[in-house]
């Protein structure tokens, strides 16, 4: 298929905001800020809540993000603040090059993530323990920062990684006493609370206590009936900070009680009905989420001496969720096309459709996690031109364990509905039935990693890293009674090499590869679906070509970076001929550019665009009119722009927008069914004022415009369904700190 770039006043909007962005004067910086780490004040010209953040936590990135050689997104804790992004999904759409799905269970049951054209839904860390298993991560009221290392790499994430890592850092009790509570109210009785407290509990020993709290409590603008509500507490107990030797213990509770949304029926070629996309198609008096997540660690940082540096830690966790859902879908497209064509006649009353299944269907699941890890790290500085070295060697290990009951509801089927106004309740009677022993699936892992840099002079970097990774899955349960054979094991191997040229030492040149592996078993523990055929293949491999550059401006307050890149899959499962063949090539490519940090002192800001090319390479031979489409949920174009200013009056004022252009929902046998999801622009703004340094009053208005827009769609040849994002949501926030 040939493809065919417009650009709309949105994306011409888009580019100048973001051009503007990178051309802006330069304002030295005068003032240097005394910023605490650990007990160990620390004098540089960093400005105090800045959205640059210098390192990421990952104990295997030993340089400043700066010299580091791959693209990496960091949304920080001031960042998600300012934007009022209190879920993870709020914020990931700040991420370019992310889109979101409707995952199995609906878009409440899990993190349907794709990142760079690829699935990411398993590639998440917490902590850098990685945390596969899918459930809702639904606020960030615990999280320091988000970090995103695009592009694949298994070489730090472990066995899967096609796309790249998200990985979330934790709170923990630092050497400083303070607490801030925030109170938010909005409409859609948008209600929010937090405590985040720290005491330094001895200054001597380094013994410091912190308290995370979260209720949080709302409606959905633009949604009827849609409600999430959920309650966090996290405390973190901290022995030796500052010293050579630290110890963290740190535990975090959640519950959730949502109303899971599957969204609205959307015609199979994409033709958008007149109908209300507030409607609510489930059934408010069956459908339901209920979820508990409940994660122990400790964690061990050791310094061994000036050079030499141990970490380590253990992580236990487990989720606990039961949930019933029913969506939207209809058993034929017919029916939905006979009630799109009742509206459109000016007989809505009329406008019934047949709805198909999953109606009422549920499970009841338990999942557990167990990890541990350890590592050194070696730091020989650069001595004036000589050579210096980082390297880091570790090894991690963990079990996965999944097990799930289903339930099924009869006296839902072949229910007839109006789609221009469906009843929220259903009225007859029904009767459930819950299956036990559905899924009892295991996975284990056991790896060892080393990674180098080597620094030559002051201007030449060469790094080289790699993991091998022992994965073996057990399946059990009911699902796979027919499985001729249920254990397997496999070796993978994967790598990463980069290259670092600074032609200053504020500036980089880079040029990297690294590569991922992914077993056909992988989401297994989770929600995918195994078959004899496809888990007795070899793991799938992606590739990773990266150029790019990055430089500080402004006293090194303003990072601006840059980076053109290929991510290809070079052996996806196809069939030919009948047979299964690992000769499938799909491929992702683009350009990155960013600029991230303060411009002044009062003037911050965040920008981002990603262009992606995707292109099917090699298909099926059944699917031969898919090839030279572009993949499934790889938009063209994606960007942010968020900017504050500081008035220096008390005000703080700020704003962006959030843009996602068309992009394939799936691919499918029929070119003409290639299904594109509508591009959207979200108009975003936020006011401060400071009454005292104690006392401040935030409001924020996201999606000012009230754009109505589809945001997780889920599609397959014969129907398509789609959450719709939230509409106008302006929420203020009291926020007392001391």
């Amino acid at each position: 298929m040939t493809t065919t770039t417009t650009f709309s006043p949105r994306l011409l909007a888009l580019g100048c905001v973001g051009a503007a962005a990178f051309a802006l004067p330069a304002h030295a910086q005068d003032a240097e800020t005394a910023r605490k780490l650990g007990g160990v004040t620390v004098t540089d010209t960093a400005i105090e809540d800045s959205y640059k953040p210098d390192t990421v936590t990952n104990p295997l990135v030993t340089q400043p993000l700066r010299d580091t050689p791959r693209t990496v997104t960091v949304l920080d804790k001031t960042f998600l603040d300012d934007v009022q992004a209190v879920s993870f999904t709020e914020a990931l759409r700040n991420v370019p090059g992310i889109t979101l799905g409707v995952g199995e269970g609906g878009a409440g049951s899990g993190d349907f993530i794709n990142l760079r054209g690829f699935d990411a839904s398993n590639d998440i860390a917490i902590d850098g323990f990685a945390d596969r298993l899918q459930y809702s991560r639904s606020d960030v009221f615990n999280l320091e920062q988000i970090e995103v290392y695009k592009g694949a790499n298994t070489a730090f994430s472990g066995a899967g990684g096609a796309a790249g890592l998200i990985n979330l850092v934790s709170k923990r009790a630092v050497a400083e006493t303070f607490v801030r509570a925030d109170a938010g109210v909005g409409n859609r009785d948008w209600l929010r609370g937090t405590v985040d407290a720290n005491v330094l509990l001895d200054e001597g020993k380094g013994i410091a206590a912190r308290l995370n709290l979260m209720a949080h409590d709302q409606g959905v603008a633009g949604r009827d009936f849609v409600g999430r509500s959920r309650f966090g507490i996290a405390p973190s107990l901290a022995f030796g900070l500052g010293q050579d030797t630290t110890l963290t213990a740190s535990l975090q509770y959640q519950e959730d009680d949502n109303l899971i949304d599957y969204g609205v029926p959307v015609l199979a070629n994409g033709t958008p009905a007149n109908f209300p996309l507030s409607n609510y198609y489930g059934w408010r008096n069956i459908d339901f989420e209920d979820q508990e997540l409940l994660i122990a660690t400790v964690t061990l940082d050791h310094k061994i001496s000036d050079i030499v540096s141990l970490t380590g830690g253990v992580r236990w966790g487990e989720v606990r969720r039961e949930a019933v859902w029913s969506t939207p879908r209809p058993t034929s497209q017919a029916s939905l096309q006979a009630a799109v064509d009742a509206i459109d006649a000016g007989n809505p009353a009329g406008a019934n459709y047949v709805i198909g299944g999953p109606q009422g269907f549920g499970r009841i699941s338990r999942n557990e996690v167990a990890a541990a890890r350890a590592a050194v790290v070696i730091d020989h500085p650069t001595r004036p031109g000589g050579i210096g070295n980082s390297l880091a060697i570790g090894a991690e290990v963990s079990r996965e364990s999944l097990d799930r009951d289903t339930i099924s509801t009869t006296g839902l089927a072949g229910t007839s509905r109006n789609l221009f106004a469906p009843a929220p309740d259903f009225a007859g009677p029904i009767t459930q039935t819950r299956t036990f022993g559905q899924f009892a699936n295991e996975a284990d892992r056991i790896a060892a990693y080393a990674f180098d840099t080597l620094k030559i002079g002051e201007a030449l970097q060469v790094s080289l890293g790699g993991r091998f990774e022992r994965f073996d899955v057990t399946l059990g349960g009911t699902n796979y009674a027919a499985l001729a054979t249920r254990e397997f094991s496999e070796d993978l191997f994967s790598w990463q090499a980069g290259v670092v040229w600074k032609p200053a030492e504020t500036a980089s040149l880079y040029v990297s590869y690294s590569d991922a592996r992914q077993p056909q078993t992988l989401g297994a523990t989770a929600t995918g679906t195994v078959t004899t055929a496809n888990a007795a293949l070899p793991a799938l491999k992606n590739e990773n070509y990266e150029i790019g550059a990055k430089v500080d401006l402004f006293d090194e307050q303003l990072a601006l970076t840059a980076a053109v890149f290929r991510n290809q899959r070079v052996n996806q499962p196809i069939t030919v001929d009948g047979d299964i063949a690992l000769a499938g090539r799909q491929r992702v490519q683009g350009v990155e550019l960013s600029a991230t940090g303060n411009i002044t002192d009062a003037w911050q800001v965040f920008a981002a665009y990603t262009f992606l090319d995707s292109e099917i390479q090699r298909a099926s031979t059944a699917d031969a009119l898919i090839v030279g489409e572009e993949l499934a949920g790889a938009p063209r174009h994606s960007g942010t722009v968020w900017s504050t200013y500081d008035t220096g009056l008390g005000l703080r004022l700020g704003g962006g927008f959030n843009y996602v252009g068309e992009f394939n929902t799936r691919n499918s046998t029929l070119a003409n069914q290639a299904w594109q999801g509508g591009d959207y622009l979200l108009l975003n703004a936020m006011v401060e004022y400071r009454f005292t340094d104690n006392l401040v009053l935030q409001v924020n208005a996201n999606n000012l415009a009230n754009e109505r827009f589809l945001e997780r769609i889920r599609a397959n040849d014969g129907y398509v369904i789609a959450v719709p994002g939230e509409g106008r949501t302006v929420m203020g926030t009291l926020r007392v700190s001391f």
